[in-house]
């Protein structure tokens, strides 16, 4: 058995999640006995496939109560629940609110992503909250180019530049900005913060949804793991639709928050 299959599997429980799922099918994709293959996957993954299952279930769940009209009911039974009450229990074991309190809006929106396998890659947890921003006005050097590996040549080109001035220290003592965006056949970078410089183009975050990832590092290669996870994991695992033609981050202290906007 290797990594590949054990994605396989994972992509056939994703797309059968509202449906009884097969164990024999999943020994099957993996060309595995089911014995070996759920002491395999409780040795990666600290939890039995059928817990697995369940978690995904109930995010999916959540997911729905919170941003649809369905009756609760309704989802509950589309996720395998017989009944009300199971449903509700299982419901607050995992996310320590009830169904109807989700309904409500009553506590922080969480997703229980998809499992990914990588070999000699910890197991990753994200770090993320969904939040809604008015409008923040920037001011930035701004960048353009037709090919995005032209924009990152111009991009690490623009760092030594601001670094060079004191700029880039009076960015990051307030929260340093950089944005990736797509128009057409054009992708832009934006570098600033919220301080006013009349020398610099202003830019404006609209007023939207957004997902933020938190991280504990600033360094390059941690923040393009960390999207890679998102892009794979994150993203899959969720109903929101990501805008994918912007990126925003924002450098603070010895952190790097992502933001993603979300419909």
């Amino acid at each position: 058995m290797n990594f590949s299959d054990l994605n396989k599997m994972i992509e056939y429980i994703e797309n059968d999640l509202d449906n009884k799922i097969d164990f024999n099918q999943l020994s099957k994709i993996t060309n595995s006995n089911l014995y070996i293959l759920e002491r395999i996957f409780m040795f990666l993954t600290n939890m039995t496939i059928t817990e697995y299952i369940k978690k995904r279930r109930l995010s999916k769940a959540f997911e729905e109560i919170r941003n649809t009209n369905s009756k609760i009911i309704d989802i509950a039974f589309k996720y395998q629940y017989n009944s009300a009450s199971s449903f509700s229990r299982a419901f607050k074991q995992l996310f320590n609110i009830t169904p109807t309190e989700c309904r409500k809006g009553i506590g922080n929106y969480k997703i229980i992503p998809m499992e990914y396998f990588e070999t000699n890659k910890e197991k990753y947890n994200f770090d993320y909250e969904i939040k809604k921003f008015n409008s923040i006005s920037l001011y930035c050097y701004h960048i353009s180019s037709k090919k995005h590996s032209d924009l990152l040549y111009k991009i690490k080109q623009l760092y030594q530049d601001v670094k060079s001035n004191k700029r880039y220290n009076e960015f990051n003592e307030i929260g340093m900005y950089g944005i990736f965006s797509k128009e057409e056949n054009l992708y832009h970078y934006y570098l600033g913060s919220t301080k006013y410089f009349p020398d610099l183009e202003e830019y404006e975050i609209k007023k939207n949804e957004y997902v933020e990832f938190k991280l504990i590092s600033r360094k390059q290669e941690k923040i393009v793991d960390l999207e890679e996870k998102i892009n794979k994991q994150w993203i899959p695992s969720t109903n929101y639709h990501i805008e994918n033609h912007l990126k925003i981050e924002l450098y603070r202290d010895n952190y790097c928050f992502i933001y993603l906007p979300i419909k």
